[in-house]
């Protein structure tokens, strides 16, 4: 019966994940709100919730990891470093980056880059990562703009920027 416990526990533990990103991203709206005819993307509030559980979770995590048996330890410092990389990089997106956009100009805010308005002609690439399972767009004089579908507004974002692609470049469509 042991056997058939460590063999489940896996598959479990990944529905599990899987429903609670299922959640988070069925909580999230397809429209931006709009401030002074801008619109705004932002996460909603149960992803910032997660991402505040998600940083004394992966303490919990690395602490665990610390525990592993000899002979485990570069799978424990895969998964330690993994969940030690998510409890930076999405609190950060959640709280500390805004983006927001208009027909003229991109509006972004972070800690790294400062704030920073860009006309849309400066758009260089539209992209997306598999390893972080996110579109972004390269800005110049901004850089990458992480845009994960779990920001409202994604869905307006992407129907924008087919039609905004389609007019900064015509040629290549």
């Amino acid at each position: 019966m042991e056997d058939l416990a460590n063999w489940i526990r896996p598959i479990i533990s990944g529905l599990a994940g899987g429903i609670v990103v299922w959640l988070l991203i069925s909580m999230t709206k397809g429209s931006g709100e709009v401030k002074e005819g801008v619109k705004v993307l932002s996460y909603s509030t149960p992803f910032k919730i997660f991402c505040g559980l998600l940083i004394p979770f992966s303490m919990f995590v690395v602490y665990a990891m610390s525990q592993s048996y000899k002979g485990q330890e570069i799978p424990a410092f895969l998964v330690a470093f993994g969940f030690i990389a998510g409890a930076i990089f999405f609190p950060y997106q959640a709280f500390l980056t805004n983006f927001a956009y208009d027909e003229e100009f991109i509006y972004y805010k972070s800690p790294l880059v400062g704030r920073k308005k860009e006309p849309w002609e400066n758009l260089i690439d539209v992209g997306y990562s598999w390893l972080l399972q996110s579109d972004y767009i390269v800005v110049d004089g901004i850089g990458k703009i992480w845009c994960s579908n779990m920001l409202n507004g994604y869905a307006e974002l992407g129907e924008f920027l087919e039609e905004k692609i389609q007019d900064l470049y015509p040629d290549e469509s």
